[in-house]
């Protein structure tokens, strides 16, 4: 409420992306005549985090803005899409650094391996308009971590809600203005929870997919996380941050997949440091991620399709490791009416992948690749009178690379039954860039329009996964091989976005549009063996456009009400390529969001509405179905004791509505077919105490 008070009031002030959410003002004075634009731009922060039940940063972030979705797996390590863009067509950076999850189905997506408690805020640029970064096709989300303060304090935080979720966490910070220190713990456990129809998401999955009875009522996911970081300043122009976090993800079970996750370790190291008189930024950066999934306490697990038993526990299995590095150095330039920064930033992303599916041995599921990147970057903006022009160009070489010897019995010819002729590495150079224009009316309100260029190169799963299914009759004839395609070409996203915001008196609105023409856009297909025999699940190159919008309408009525409104609708459609439908998966419908909020000072409540529309507009191609519109009231509240102490809670779904996102299941190659509906009426308590 503060925040929506000052974005109305302050005179000398400019939106830092324009149609962004009034969580954050980026204040100027008079005599700073040139500032940064982007394109479209949200941020999140921690206050923001705190009122919520605090599971997922996914589900919030879906939650707080229409145009992000979240993809529904179990209770936890929700996946999130931006404007219908999904995977590693977005990128996600933890405190500015390359993170990647090793599940292949994106169990671990990036977003999942910092922990609520962990935050500071979130920022998220939509539209290609991020050339500091290699391949943020259609936007890009940075979690930056919380800094430690000078002294000696911190805080101790819980949160317990149904279905026995229970959340734990303690911070300790300390030290002089030259030395900082921080520290934390966190712990969160749940059981299955209940649909708005009274049964858990365990009871879901059917046939060989469903859980054994005996672990229907099994831990949901029990997750520890630890991390620190020190903060060393030894003067006013020089400052130095290394951060340290390891996350260990046990027992998280994932209906909407045929597998659950054992355990998922991660281990992030960051170091960055800053020269402000020089305006240089240098960082680098080391993560790695293990992560064992199995069917073990799936029905699969006992008898397998031949009559014959498991003696190991499982019968499918899949071991994943990725690490990546990299580092970044950024200076920047003041000049005449412009501001100049020039950058060079690498990574290496390996990842490899180990399957066992009954007898087959599927080693190198993910055959030990290596994606290293190079690329330099200039980028600039400035005002000419109302005018504020910002541009940015990119040059990159990437080279993507398995490992032929990395392959087990079962996968090493798969790729000889499907194709020709293939390359199992690859070298990809080319350009981006983006140009926007912003003209201003007055202090507040402005229009924009820009144009966006941006590549992306495939992943290691689209191009290199090599997956053997058991031959018929024991397999599935939906559940083909599942094989990548050597040959890919890298994705090209040539969009247009334009938007405005408007503010008189204590209201305001503010909307955008984009128009995303995407050419080599990588998709799901089938494809045939060279002898027509077999069949596999691939990608193959399209074009495809995807288009839409979003408009918020944001008020102050009194001193303590205010409302904000908000919707986004997309669609996609096909080009070209080897398809009978047009349509494009995953890409969800209209979504609305309408919060009443009241705010004192010390007592703050707020009642919420979602609803999303039907979506009919799904591809037949990949199977996909059908999903009915839904409506959910989500309240919540609290109130400060003293300086000190918050308590705080709510009700989500407070009519105990049982719904489904429309990204609710897998679509292809794996189709455990396992629609996962949303959580049924969930009562929460927060409480945090800052010393």
């Amino acid at each position: 409420m503060k925040r929506l008070i000052y974005a109305a009031l302050t005179v000398p002030f400019l939106f830092q992306l324009s149609s962004a959410q009034v969580l954050k003002v980026k204040k100027i004075t008079v005599a700073e005549e040139v500032v940064e634009t982007k394109g479209e731009t949200k941020e999140v922060f921690e206050e923001d985090i705190k009122i919520t039940r605090q599971i997922d940063i996914g589900e919030i972030l879906s939650n707080l803005f229409p145009e992000i979705n979240h993809i529904r797996k179990g209770g936890t390590a929700n996946d999130i899409t931006i404007r219908g863009f999904g995977r590693d067509n977005i990128n996600v950076f933890l405190d500015g650094a390359r993170i990647y999850g090793a599940c292949p189905n994106r169990m671990d997506p990036p977003i999942f391996h910092m922990s609520t408690p962990q935050i500071k805020e979130v920022q998220i640029l939509e539209g290609p308009f991020d050339v500091s970064n290699q391949g943020s096709l259609a936007g890009a989300v940075n979690i930056i971590s919380k800094d430690p303060n000078a002294g000696f304090g911190g805080s101790v935080g819980f949160t317990g809600g149904s279905y026995s979720y229970m959340s734990g966490n303690l911070q300790v910070y300390g030290g002089s203005e030259t030395v900082k220190v921080l520290f934390g713990i966190s712990r969160q456990y749940s059981k299955p929870y209940e649909s708005g129809e009274g049964k858990k998401i365990t009871e879901y999955p059917s046939g060989t997919a469903a859980y054994k009875d005996s672990e229907k009522d099994h831990t949901a996911f029990d997750i520890f996380n630890f991390w620190g970081k020190v903060v060393i300043t030894p003067n006013k122009e020089n400052e130095v941050k290394i951060s340290y976090a390891y996350d260990n993800a046990e027992d998280v079970l994932y209906p909407y997949l045929l597998m659950d996750a054992v355990y998922d370790r991660t281990h992030r190291v960051n170091l960055d440091y800053t020269n402000k008189s020089l305006d240089l930024k240098i960082s680098t950066y080391w993560n790695t991620v293990k992560h064992d999934m199995q069917d073990k306490w799936r029905e699969s697990s006992v008898p397998w399709t031949d009559g014959t038993k498991s003696t190991r526990g499982y019968m499918m299995k899949t071991l994943a490791k990725t690490k990546t590095y990299g580092f970044k150095v950024e200076k920047s330039y003041k000049l005449p009416f412009m501001k100049l920064t020039t950058g060079i930033d690498s990574y290496l992303r390996n990842w490899t992948a180990d399957n066992e599916l009954m007898t087959l041995d599927n080693s190198g599921m993910i055959p030990d690749v290596d994606i290293r990147n190079i690329g330099i970057y200039l980028k600039g903006d400035g005002k000419i009178n109302r005018w504020i022009l910002s541009a940015g160009l990119r040059y990159d070489n990437t080279k993507s690379e398995a490992d032929k010897n990395a392959f087990g019995t079962a996968n090493r010819n798969l790729y000889d039954l499907y194709y020709s002729n293939y390359d199992l590495s690859q070298t990809d150079s080319y350009f981006s860039g983006n140009l926007i224009a912003r003209y201003k009316f007055d202090k507040r309100s402005s229009v924009y329009i820009g144009f966006g260029h941006t590549v992306r190169v495939p992943d290691p799963e689209e191009r290199f996964i090599a997956l053997k299914k058991p031959d018929p009759p024991m397999v599935n004839p939906d559940k083909p091989d599942w094989v990548g395609n050597p040959n890919l070409d890298p994705t090209k996203n040539n969009e247009i976005d334009a938007g405005f915001e408007y503010y008189a008196g204590m209201f305001g609105i503010k909307g955008n549009i984009f128009y995303s023409k995407l050419t080599d856009y990588i998709y799901l297909t089938k494809i045939k063996s060279k002898d027509n025999t077999l069949t596999a699940m691939s990608y193959q190159n399209i074009d495809a456009h995807i288009y839409g919008g979003d408009i918020t309408v944001l008020g102050v009525l009194t001193d303590t009400i205010s409302i904000e409104a908000g919707a986004a609708y997309q669609r996609g459609k096909k080009d070209s390529g080897n398809y009978t439908d047009s349509d494009l998966a995953e890409i969800p419908p209209l979504k609305t969001r309408l919060a009443v909020k009241y705010d004192n000072g010390n007592f703050y409540g707020l009642i919420e509405t979602i609803y999303a529309s039907k979506q009919d507009a799904v591809d037949e191609d990949v199977k996909e179905q059908e999903t009915k519109s839904y409506y959910v009231v989500n309240l919540k509240g609290g109130f400060n004791l003293g300086s000190r102490i918050f308590v705080g809670g709510g009700v989500d779904n407070l009519l105990d509505k049982n719904y489904y996102t429309y990204l609710s299941y897998l679509r292809n190659p794996f189709m455990a077919g396992t629609k996962v509906p949303e959580p049924g009426r969930f009562f929460y308590m927060n409480v945090s105490l800052v010393f």
